[in-house]
């Protein structure tokens, strides 16, 4: 029985060129392609499907991107295998990918492509695959032992364990006497550090390393 798949990616270069490579594999057919949030979820209402391979960023819908939409496919469609398409580098955010509902982590940066059929017919029996890619970040995984990214700074450690016990940014700026620019300031260069773009992944980060 050949596989019914649905390509979800923001660049249409991507999804061609994934799409190409699962009709040369002949494991199945891609049965819907989606080039955002809305279009993915509201396709996968309409369309059967065995597995989905999609983007993990894809701005500018009104559902959210990330782990949130990860999170979402999986409450909707709890038996659907989810095949990754990701280029971050994060330890810590690709252990939350997988955990939010991601059984195959394939990076689109490189070559890593030429592995989607392999990946596709691994979650499609139920087990795990993370392409040469990223697998050396993904070994990477147990060694994220601390509570915070050996790259943080004091102050930007601080500032996230204020978030993450509720506090605003203004509240903590008011808290450690310093001006709302700054706190917002070491807010997002922490961010960019840990590789994390949106407020709902950080606070999923802050969640799962219990930086309180």
């Amino acid at each position: 029985m050949r596989l019914r798949i649905v390509v979800a990616d923001d660049h249409p270069v991507v999804r061609l060129g994934a799409s190409a490579i699962i009709a040369k594999s002949g494991i199945g057919d891609v049965v819907g392609e989606a080039n955002g949030t809305d279009s993915l979820l509201a396709l996968l209402a309409q369309v059967a499907c065995d597995v989905l391979v999609t983007d993990f960023t894809m701005p500018g819908g009104n559902h959210p991107d990330g782990l949130a939409l990860l999170s979402a496919v999986r409450r909707r469609h709890p038996d659907l295998p989810i095949v990754l398409l990701s280029t971050m580098s994060n330890p810590s955010l690709l252990r939350l990918a997988m955990e939010s509902g991601a059984q195959a982590l394939v990076d689109k940066a490189a070559t890593s492509l030429d592995e989607l059929p392999t990946a596709i017919l691994t979650v499609r029996r139920g087990q795990t695959y993370v392409s040469s890619g990223i697998r050396q970040l993904i070994s990477a995984l147990d060694e994220v032992t601390s509570r915070q990214s050996p790259s943080l700074s004091p102050r930007e450690t601080e500032v996230l364990r204020l978030l993450a016990n509720g506090m605003s940014v203004s509240g903590i700026a008011a808290q450690l006497n310093r001006s709302i620019t700054t706190i917002s300031h070491q807010k997002n260069s922490a961010m960019r550090k840990l590789g994390i773009t949106n407020d709902a992944d950080l606070f999923s980060f802050l969640q799962a390393q219990q930086l309180r």
